[in-house]
């Protein structure tokens, strides 16, 4: 039971590397929380800290949240390394309102689907098979605290479920639960520019077998700005740029930031930060744009530590209250084959 909680632990670090692979985080769990949703996002280099003004803002920045007018829903689907298994997937799902005199609340669930597994024993004959996977639940509020200045927060529970028993003294315990917070903050110094930040998963260790071999959640910080370069009735142009920064160490969280900072060099610090790149062009098909437009989206993301340069794409198509999303990524160093990402929104 060991061995398979090791080899599956190594495939979570492997997997999540692949969205965002910073070093220090390879000593972290439940690396799935670094999968960013939504194809819009993907497409712009999930560079989306300053600009998430959709439902899946309780994601990556709550306050962002705060402003937004309309009741909003976002379900996205990725097949997860499809090549290697067709029963693995990640899928997400959003929901976000205003609540008048308040602000605005919102709740998501993420779930990393890793298939079907086949249990053995020590002398390897098959007992069967299980089933393994990462969920989240989380809740968001966001709302304006002061002139162009919005807050926010939110709260999830984690479960993670390697293998739902294991055999002799060691059964029972492949599954693992934590809890963890969000705060974020967007300042808008003009009616064209956001300036955002959030600091993502800040909450206690995560054990599977031995509570004293805890391991620490993938904490981190990710600031960026949003420029609105074109504005115009038929035709806009977003440009967008995040830089992320993991704050993985032994301690808690006070000790991560205060070592992720002091503990290193100047150099050092620099190449463990990610830089995320993106662009969307929006041509209006109707008089009110906002009602029906074709998007074109395109990114990058460097990951300098990770040796990751990546490339990103995608097309968006909104009609009424309906909006699609595609969005693709690729580039030499990544082992994202085929990785696609589809999104639904609704804004009703």
């Amino acid at each position: 039971m060991k061995k398979l909680l090791t080899l599956l632990s190594a495939a979570l670090v492997g997997l999540g590397a692949q969205e965002a692979a910073a070093t220090p985080e390879s000593r972290a769990a439940v690396l799935f929380l670094l999968v960013e949703p939504g194809a819009r996002s993907q497409g712009m280099g999930n560079s989306y800290v300053a600009v998430a003004d959709d439902a899946t803002a309780t994601y990556f920045n709550p306050a962002a949240l705060a402003g937004q007018t309309n009741r909003k829903l976002n379900l996205t689907h990725m097949p997860w390394l499809p090549k290697l298994a067709d029963d693995m997937s990640y899928q997400f799902a959003a929901y976000a309102q205003p609540v008048e005199g308040w602000g605005n609340l919102g709740i998501n669930a993420a779930l990393l689907n890793l298939g079907e597994q086949t249990r053995t024993d020590e002398r390897g004959t098959v007992q069967g098979t299980f089933s393994s996977y990462d969920l989240a639940i989380s809740v968001a509020y966001g709302a304006e605290i002061g002139t162009n200045l919005a807050a926010g927060i939110g709260l999830k529970y984690i479960r993670s479920n390697l293998a739902d028993q294991g055999a002799g003294i060691e059964r029972g315990k492949g599954v693992g639960n934590s809890f963890a917070a969000d705060v974020g903050l967007l300042w808008r110094p003009r009616p064209d520019i956001n300036i955002g930040g959030a600091l993502r998963n800040m909450g206690p260790r995560i054990a599977y077998i031995d509570a004293a071999q805890a391991d620490p959640l993938p904490q981190h910080l990710v600031v960026g700005a949003a420029y609105q370069m074109l504005d115009t009735q038929y035709h806009d142009l977003l440009l967008s740029l995040d830089l992320y920064k993991p704050l993985i160490s032994d301690g808690t969280f006070a000790a991560n930031w205060i070592k992720a900072w002091t503990d290193e060099s100047i150099g050092t610090t620099i190449q463990e930060m990610d830089l995320h790149l993106g662009a969307e062009y929006r041509y209006g098909l109707a008089a009110q744009k906002e009602e029906a437009f074709l998007a074109l989206r395109g990114g990058y993301s460097l990951d300098y530590d990770g040796e990751l340069r990546l490339w990103h794409a995608g097309v968006g198509l909104k009609y009424n209250m309906v909006q699609v999303d595609v969005a693709y990524i690729f580039g030499d160093e990544t082992p994202h084959d085929d990785s696609q990402r589809y999104s639904l929104s609704l804004v009703f």
